[in-house]
């Protein structure tokens, strides 16, 4: 398509997408307009009283570095502590299933 184009064509066709953006731009748009709206109606319907609700922007992708806040690096100690409390819940969770099991169920009495 460049071979069939001249400089001044791909040049207004630049300066148009600036004035109206074909393309990934609109699609995000439009995207961010749907997800706004599907979250509104479920705010509406199933949401508190006074609920917020949210605005299309708020679902527009940030390209650019504006607004991005520093991530602070974890070091490995601080994954492995974080991995470590995962790790204690799910076995606590499991003993406890396992106590559950190994007793009678409540509901059932034994005759004397």
């Amino acid at each position: 398509m460049l071979d069939e184009l001249t400089s001044v064509q791909i040049s207004e066709w630049e300066a148009y997408d600036r004035i109206d953006p074909i393309g990934t731009w609109r699609d995000d748009f439009r995207m961010a307009f749907m997800s706004s709206l599907v979250t509104n109606l479920v705010i509406s319907v199933h949401g508190k009283k006074n609920a917020k609700h949210t605005n299309v922007m708020d679902f527009m992708p940030k390209w650019d570095d504006s607004g991005v806040k520093e991530v602070k690096k974890q070091s490995a100690e601080d994954i492995k502590k974080a991995l470590m409390e995962i790790a204690n819940a799910q076995n606590k969770k499991e003993d406890r299933k396992k106590a559950n099991l190994s007793r009678p169920p409540a509901n059932l009495k034994t005759k004397k």
